[in-house]
């Protein structure tokens, strides 16, 4: 637990290379919060489809490019938004986390 939240890595669960229709419906079904720097999810027919059948909640990093230390500074600013924007909308749901810290909802 850093910051205080609870998170679960992605590598705890999965083994390398699973595929993302494969662990998307795990998240949905344990309520948990996706965040993940694979922005291409929402333009995957079949992975957006298990985003929305399996109730995903995810956030997606606007770009790939930062650095771990970066994403947590971004997740950090972040986090007020992404708790408010989980407390008002139902899952499923995709939205975006800008460099700056500000969320998006997408789809």
């Amino acid at each position: 637990m850093q910051q205080g939240i609870k998170h679960e890595r992605h590598g705890q669960h999965f083994p390398p290379g699973t595929q993302d229709t494969a662990w998307l419906p795990v998240v949905g079904q344990r309520g948990w919060i996706l965040i993940t720097k694979d922005k291409r999810i929402r333009f995957n027919d079949l992975e957006k489809e298990a985003v929305f059948f399996y109730g995903v909640r995810e956030f997606y990093f606007t770009s790939g490019n930062h650095t771990g230390a970066e994403m947590a500074m971004m997740l950090f600013a972040a986090l007020p938004e992404i708790i408010r924007l989980c407390g008002k909308q139902a899952p499923p749901f995709i939205a975006s986390i800008t460099k700056a810290g500000k969320v998006h909802l997408r789809l």
